[in-house]
């Protein structure tokens, strides 16, 4: 059994997002991660990865067990997240992603859930411009001293993080310019990360 310390799944890390809104089952989570889902916007995972994650929460003590849902249809085990669950899901969406490639993941995830539950991302970007801003100052002295194909990988790569760097700059501009949305607001129909370039998919 893993600790409730050990490094999480992005589809783990996702699913104790979506418990931490409300208590909720694991049908209803397994449609949010469907590609036409609220949350399949920015990451998709099968209805296997779901529940194994769902099981590995459990076991971790992050989630619990929290009733049925009771009412017309098949009763489904209602889930609700732990104070340690909660605990480290703050930690985890207030801290930076260490890499550029994983801003379209990770990161879009993060904005996704603190936009769902009505909190202010703006601290977030700036410790990830923070982080981002030394390592595209150093993949753009790459470009300089690349040569022949190498070149082209170094220019992709410094192309991207500055790309990257102006995105962040948005986000963070647009989160002090207005008030966050009460997670009540943020219903299962909204698209609040819009235009994104595909879709992630857990292939775990």
């Amino acid at each position: 059994m893993r600790s409730a310390r050990s490094a999480l799944t992005l589809t783990e890390w996702v699913v104790l997002g979506v418990i931490a809104e409300q208590p909720t089952h694991g049908w209803a989570i397994v449609r949010m991660l469907r590609p036409d889902g609220v949350v399949g916007d920015v990451w998709t995972s099968s209805r296997a990865l779901v529940y194994r994650a769902i099981h590995l929460l459990t076991e971790g003590g992050l989630i619990r067990s929290s009733g049925a849902t009771g009412g017309k249809g098949p009763d489904r085990t209602l889930l609700a997240i732990t104070p340690e669950g909660s605990a480290s899901l703050a930690a985890w969406l207030n801290e930076p992603v260490a890499h550029v490639r994983d801003l379209r993941s990770e990161l879009l995830i993060k904005l996704l859930l603190l936009e769902r539950r009505g909190l202010d991302p703006s601290g977030l970007m700036r410790r990830q411009l923070e982080r981002t801003r030394p390592i595209a100052q150093t993949l753009a002295r790459d470009v300089g001293s690349a040569t022949g194909s190498g070149r082209s990988i170094a220019l992709w790569r410094s192309t991207a993080a500055q790309a990257a760097i102006r995105f962040l700059v948005s986000i963070e501009a647009e989160a002090r310019s207005q008030p966050a949305r009460s997670a009540a607001t943020a219903g299962d129909g909204d698209r609040p990360i819009a235009a994104l370039p595909g879709k992630h998919r857990d292939q775990a």
